[in-house]
């Protein structure tokens, strides 16, 4: 018995041993818990692309026409701009920005879930404001041997275009403000877009057309102006406020309204560059602005405003009265609306 009582003594003390060198030994101990994932990383392994707003803390990651929209220290992550998800947020650490696993997971499910055709956005609709018109002829250059009205400009631009867009794409809406020498009221002009049906996956632009003017009658060129991105607005709908509720619509509102703003210089840039190309040896390209006109500001959709020369430059109002250059400023404005549609969709 005491030789039987000294084994079990001994074999107690090896047990003891191995349990203390498991705690102390660093072969042995726990791993230290995984560090949450960066959103470079997370986007590289997706083979998505990333886009962030450092001033707005805001942004979004897109692959094959799907995209996901986020917010630092915001709970939720937008899918496709229909469904939002409660998700723990992602979060500055020193240099990069981090997500948590449920995050990772989440996304990859997103991405890695197949998607209908018919589920991918699209251009339902074009509208093209030609600005002013009727009782309202804008912009006005008077010289010795001729007149020029910005309305007229602006509507024989719209024509065109408008016809390019029909005959390329006859199955959109393809809407003009005004069809004629008549003034609808830059609300209704906002209106009539605004009013379009869409469905969850459809989308709307806005192309509004100006010529310009100055008292230095030196000054010419074209530009093309966006929504201040400083501008807040109200882009989701009363139906869509109250499905979502008071503390979800707000959220979704301000990824949309920063998504909106990101598309219109996007369409700017793509109209920009074509205008560029097209008439840039005869008029200066002045740049793309950003600037808080009724229409862009009114209009809850992707939109811009473009100045297509100065009425009161002799040589530019000289060239916005002949046909042909109208033309050629409506195929460069068609063009570029179909880079976008192109980008947009594809």
């Amino acid at each position: 018995m005491k030789g039987r009582g000294l084994w079990q003594m001994r074999r107690a003390l090896i047990v003891l041993i191995l349990l203390v060198t498991w705690f102390i030994n660093p072969a042995f101990a726990a791993e230290p818990p995984e560090k949450d994932i960066t959103l470079s990383s997370l986007a590289q392994s997706l083979n998505a692309m990333l886009e962030y707003d450092p001033l707005t803390r805001s942004g979004t990651l897109e692959k094959n026409g799907k995209t996901a929209r986020f917010a630092l220290d915001t709970p939720y992550v937008l899918f496709d701009w229909t469904a939002l998800k409660a998700l723990p947020p992602p979060y500055e650490d020193q240099d990069s920005i981090r997500v948590k696993k449920e995050f990772d997971i989440a996304l990859r499910q997103f991405f890695d879930t197949k998607q209908a055709l018919l589920s991918k956005y699209s251009v339902k609709a074009i509208v093209i404001d030609p600005g002013h018109g009727g009782k309202d002829p804008g912009a006005i250059g008077e010289f010795e041997n001729f007149k020029i009205q910005e309305k007229d400009v602006n509507l024989a631009i719209a024509h065109r275009l408008a016809e390019l867009l029909r005959i390329r794409y006859p199955e959109r809406t393809i809407q003009l403000t005004r069809t004629d020498d008549t003034y609808p009221s830059l609300e209704e002009r906002v209106d009539m877009a605004n009013k379009i049906k869409l469905a969850e996956t459809e989308a709307i632009i806005y192309i509004s057309i100006h010529a310009n003017a100055s008292f230095n009658k030196n000054t010419h060129g074209f530009e093309v102006w966006y929504l201040n991105p400083s501008y807040r607005r109200t882009v989701v709908d009363e139906q869509t406020a109250k499905e979502k509720g008071e503390d979800i619509a707000p959220i979704i509102n301000t990824m949309l309204e920063e998504e909106f703003t990101t598309e219109s210089i996007i369409l700017a840039q793509k109209v920009y560059q074509r205008m560029g190309k097209m008439i840039g040896d005869q008029s200066p390209a002045r740049g793309i602005r950003a600037e808080e006109w009724f229409v862009v500001r009114n209009a809850k959709m992707p939109s811009i405003l473009i100045e297509v020369g100065f009425v009161t430059n002799k040589n530019e109002a000289t060239l916005l009265s002949q046909a042909g250059y109208l033309r050629r400023i409506a195929d460069a404005i068609y063009n570029g609306v179909c880079d976008f549609i192109e980008h947009f969709e594809y």
